[in-house]
């Protein structure tokens, strides 16, 4: 199956040093956390950026972590746990997401 370039974009409302991302395919990880992929801080968009070629047309999930351990995977405003962001792969895909807390 063919890949292509998706961007995602995550704005956080705590202070971060670092994030990555860990996904259910081989370029976010595949779960790993230790082959989990970083992100690089955008000033002018004041998020965490990052592209990756993903395979078009294939159901994606992920997650947001601020260190590369499940111990500070993102949570909810309570602490909650959430759901894995799910996103389908097509030319041009731009996603944005918003973590609100991480497991502490």
């Amino acid at each position: 199956m063919a890949n292509t370039k998706v961007e995602i974009k995550v704005a956080v409302q705590v202070p971060v040093k670092e994030l990555y991302l860990v996904g259910s395919v081989s370029q976010l990880g595949a779960w790993d956390v230790k082959k989990a992929v970083k992100m690089e801080y955008c000033n002018e968009c004041n998020k965490f950026v990052v592209s990756k070629m993903l395979p078009a047309g294939e159901t994606v999930e992920f997650k947001v972590l601020n260190s590369k351990s499940w111990d500070n995977v993102e949570k909810g405003y309570n602490g909650e746990e959430l759901e894995n962001h799910t996103i389908v792969p097509q030319k041009g895909l731009s996603v944005e997401v918003e973590v609100v807390n991480f497991a502490q």
